[in-house]
């Protein structure tokens, strides 16, 4: 029987479902599956301690997320790990995924954060700046500068 002082059973859902989401959106921002998983788990424990406010909200997963995300661009930047796992140029189309996400740890943590959030999770501008706890106005800035260094990076190395 599940102990329901936490609220059990919701609880078990919400990281069953929201889990993996999570890592993977910390790690596009972190660039290293142990800190994201880490991140990750964070949050969830923060959201378990905070679970009879959180369960209330109307997604407890952006709760979650929102955390993570948090975190994780304070992790970044406690850390050179933008370069860490930088790697060559790809050989081939194929492996031109590798070449943007190369390209994406390069940029500054909260650039990183945003374009997750608008490319990965196709959230609204006003969305992403909720998210970062910035205004719209710093969070298309972050998107217009991190969008200019991409198209500066991907230019070099198609060179």
């Amino acid at each position: 029987m599940v102990d329901d002082r936490w609220g059990g059973e919701s609880f078990d859902a919400l990281f069953r479902d929201s889990y993996p989401v999570v890592v993977r959106t910390v790690y596009w921002i972190v660039g290293d599956r142990e800190v994201s998983r880490e991140v990750a788990a964070d949050a969830f424990v923060a959201a378990l301690v905070h679970w009879r406010k959180v369960r209330r909200y109307d997604n407890p997963g952006a709760w979650v997320r929102r955390v993570a995300i948090r975190d994780a661009v304070r992790a970044a930047k406690r850390t050179a790990l933008a370069t860490a796992f930088a790697e060559p140029a790809p050989a081939s189309k194929a492996e031109a995924s590798l070449d943007v996400r190369a390209a994406v740890a390069t940029l500054p943590a909260q650039q990183r954060a945003a374009v997750v959030l608008h490319y990965l999770h196709d959230l609204p501008v006003s969305e992403v700046a909720a998210v970062l706890g910035c205004s719209e106005g710093t969070a298309k800035t972050h998107l217009f500068r991190a969008r200019a260094a991409l198209r500066a990076e991907l230019a070099e190395e198609d060179d």
